[in-house]
């Protein structure tokens, strides 16, 4: 098994895959066009090794462009970063869909594995929520990730915007245990019940919009403001470390070069069990995202 990942900057989990994840990731949703090239070049140049896209994001190939360039200027190998990448069940023809989004993503990032491949919702972008089909759709979606899986596609497999639910529907019919959740996670959404479902069945737990999108009410908080002067931080940083403290895994993203950069120092920031939780006792069930996995069927 690769542990390539073992002693990379801000540390690692062992998936129950058997392969090591890196704790801090970049997330690349919304980082397109001409800004992907700067984006991963700083990216490298500040500790990432692991990188966060999805079907949806609609920047796989330019990912895999700039990777295959900038890769060997860092001196670093294919082997060297952890490549994340998610796709939502279809409505129409899933099996076939599913299949063909598995090869695009292999194609267009250039490579002949991808690290840990996600369902991305628990069920297709065009049903509702209440689909009688929709635990059809996610369970096909799921059998394309094994079956790429056992094909040596894919490494690791999990999901995404999953509920407790959702998982347990999963127990099921799964051959393969998912190896991770990723889910929208800050003070105000701390997921408490899941998060310790996930932690019992050793299901990595990632975060994504650790920063709440800059919700004003959350970051312009007391508390969240006092231990950033606590910690001679910032306050983004403190939100990100709060997820990384309790070993939960981060994606932030920024199209912005220095903020990229800044983003990684949280690797160096030291909360203490009050620090985290004091910042959880602001949970507040509130979520900033449009995804709303506890609404599907």
């Amino acid at each position: 098994m690769s542990d390539s990942f073992a002693n990379v900057p801000g540390g690692s989990q062992k998936l129950n895959s058997g392969y090591n994840i890196p704790f801090v990731g970049f997330g690349t949703y919304k980082v397109t066009g001409e800004n992907v090239p700067p984006a991963i070049d700083a990216a490298l140049t500040a500790g990432y090794r692991m990188f966060d896209t999805a079907k949806y994001y609609l920047n796989e190939k330019e990912l895999g462009e700039a990777l295959k360039i900038l890769l060997p200027k860092h001196g670093l190998s294919r082997s060297d970063v952890f490549l994340t990448s998610k796709f939502f069940p279809e409505s129409k023809n899933c099996r076939e869909a599913c299949r063909g989004f598995v090869e695009e993503s292999l194609q267009s990032l250039q490579t002949d594995y991808i690290d840990m491949y996600l369902v991305h919702y628990p069920k297709p972008n065009d049903s509702d929520n209440d689909d009688v089909n929709n635990a059809e759709y996610r369970k096909i979606a799921y059998e394309v990730l094994e079956e790429a899986k056992a094909a040596g596609k894919v490494r690791s497999i999990g999901v995404s915007n999953y509920e407790i639910v959702h998982l347990e529907e999963l127990k099921t019919y799964a051959k393969v245990p998912p190896c991770a959740n990723q889910l929208e996670y800050h003070p105000h959404f701390a997921r408490i019940p899941l998060q310790k479902y996930c932690k019992e069945k050793n299901i990595f737990f990632q975060a994504f919009s650790s920063l709440a999108r800059h919700e004003p009410k959350l970051i312009e908080d007391p508390v969240v403001v006092e231990l950033a002067k606590k910690h001679n931080t910032s306050v983004p940083l403190v939100l990100l470390a709060w997820a990384l403290r309790q070993n939960v895994g981060i994606v932030p993203k920024s199209v912005t070069p220095s903020r990229i950069v800044e983003n990684f120092k949280v690797i160096d920031i030291a909360l203490t069990p009050e620090d985290i939780q004091s910042l959880t006792a602001l949970d507040r069930g509130q979520h900033y995202i449009r995804c709303t996995g506890w609404l599907v069927k």
